[in-house]
């Protein structure tokens, strides 16, 4: 074989081995950003499981719904806490309507605060 052919045998491989590890790399950076994305759309996901369970409690809460009551007056209420395990609640309410511009107030801690709409 003459050294010339050698020679660029070996310019070969090396600027293949150059390609074939710069996409490597590109593949791998690929696989990390699209598990990140995974994680991230499955947060998502969800939240938005969630989102019947919490439009049912708001309705319920607010007297669109009723909730089941036991023979004491209680309410009782099962959802889900952020572990997905169920959390049985019991409660008594008291939803009261509130008139536009109209301030509701409460106190805590010995000082008078105006209450503010949920996010």
């Amino acid at each position: 074989m003459p050294p010339w052919f050698e020679t660029a045998l070996a310019i070969f491989a090396g600027i293949a081995a150059v390609f074939f590890f710069a996409k490597y790399r590109e593949t791998a950076a690929a696989l990390e950003e699209s598990e990140r994305i995974k994680h991230k759309l499955s947060k998502d996901l969800d939240r938005y499981r969630d989102m019947p369970q919490l439009r049912a409690l708001r309705d319920s809460l607010t007297g669109e719904r009723s909730l089941p009551v036991d023979d004491d007056g209680h309410e009782h209420l099962l959802i889900p806490n952020s572990e997905r395990k169920l959390v049985h609640i019991k409660m008594i309410r008291n939803a009261t309507p509130v008139m536009d511009g109209e301030a509701v107030r409460y106190c805590a801690g010995g000082e008078e605060r105006t209450l503010e709409e949920l996010n």
